[in-house]
């Protein structure tokens, strides 16, 4: 049983370590944005904290769902597939918004400080890291195993 533990890891990285690094990479980027969007909205535009972090999830998930799909799981051709890309990677971003928009709202009642207004977004969304990643790879750009293709298509 500790042997299986310990391949665990192993197995891991194996299927889906470059995939990480790359969901990794778009994630840096889609927070450098967000950031950057909700400090301009937040600390220099004056919105309140839940507008502002609104406009930077909404704007921000245009590139990361575009690099997600180009870069981390190598869809390069056919069309954007409303239903069955669009609208799931969407409802993630939807959660995110939802958890991050609250955070910021309780964080901005209490602090007028930029900084704090920034972490709770942060949190909410890091929270959400793996779970968007679980759902990306097995329900919508994952490999899918021969077995999967057929039971899918039944």
């Amino acid at each position: 049983m500790v042997r299986n533990l310990l391949a665990l890891p192993a197995r891991l990285w194996r299927d889906y370590g470059q995939k990480l690094i790359r969901f990794a990479g778009v994630s840096i980027i889609n927070v450098c944005t967000g950031q950057t969007l909700l400090y301009i909205c937040y600390a220099r535009l004056g919105w309140n904290g839940m507008l502002a972090n609104v406009v930077a999830v909404a704007a921000g998930s245009i590139p990361a769902y575009l690099l997600s799909r180009h870069y981390v799981w190598k869809r390069e051709k056919g069309d954007h597939n409303f239903g069955a890309e669009i609208l799931p990677f969407w409802g993630l971003a939807f959660v995110g918004l939802v958890l991050s928009t609250a955070l910021v709202g309780v964080v901005d009642a209490f602090s007028d400080r930029t900084l704090a207004v920034q972490g709770a977004n942060a949190a909410a969304f890091g929270a959400l890291w793996i779970v968007r990643f679980v759902v990306l790879e097995h329900l919508l750009w994952g490999e899918r195993t021969e077995h999967e293709l057929v039971r899918k298509h039944s």
